[in-house]
């Protein structure tokens, strides 16, 4: 008898965690669908708005800003014909960082000149440069001119 209830219980066990396998791996696909329309959707959109006319360094760096992946919008916005500087200067400022864009850039098929170029160049916008015109101070050490030579380790 306890034969019989053993066999029993390890077919129903076996039974139970075969639907689950099935259900989890149909919940996943699912999951998987509806995050891959998003992508199409986000791209679509990006697409979409930059042929509109509006300003492709906006579209992008607030597409990014969303939560949406750095190197789908980047992609989407050269594939919709978007100007190259607005689409990495709105990437960089959306804090996507500079080897990501420049990957995803050069992966949708921009010259790699083009995008190292413009990239030096996003990444200097917040930096300081000094006015030009302005004449150095001179700074002098207090005590002024003393004698030069040696000083002789005996004294320490």
């Amino acid at each position: 008898m306890n034969k019989r209830l053993f066999v029993y219980i390890s077919t129903v066990i076996t039974f139970f965690t075969f639907i689950f396998i099935q259900v989890s791996a149909g919940e996943v696909k699912d999951i998987f669908s509806k995050k891959n329309m998003a992508g199409k959707d986000i791209c679509s959109a990006v697409k979409k708005t930059i042929k509109d006319g509006m300003n492709t360094r906006e579209v992008v760096r607030t597409g990014i800003e969303l939560g949406h992946s750095a190197c789908l919008v980047v992609k989407c916005a050269i594939a919709g014909g978007g100007n190259l500087k607005e689409i990495i200067t709105g990437a960089i400022e959306a804090g996507a960082p500079s080897n990501v864009v420049s990957r995803c850039s050069m992966d949708a098929g921009a010259d790699p000149k083009a995008v190292s170029t413009i990239i030096v160049q996003a990444g200097l916008l917040g930096c300081y440069f000094e006015p030009e015109g302005l004449e150095p101070i001179e700074v002098e050490l207090p005590g002024g001119d003393q004698g030069g030579g040696f000083i002789s380790p005996y004294s320490f």
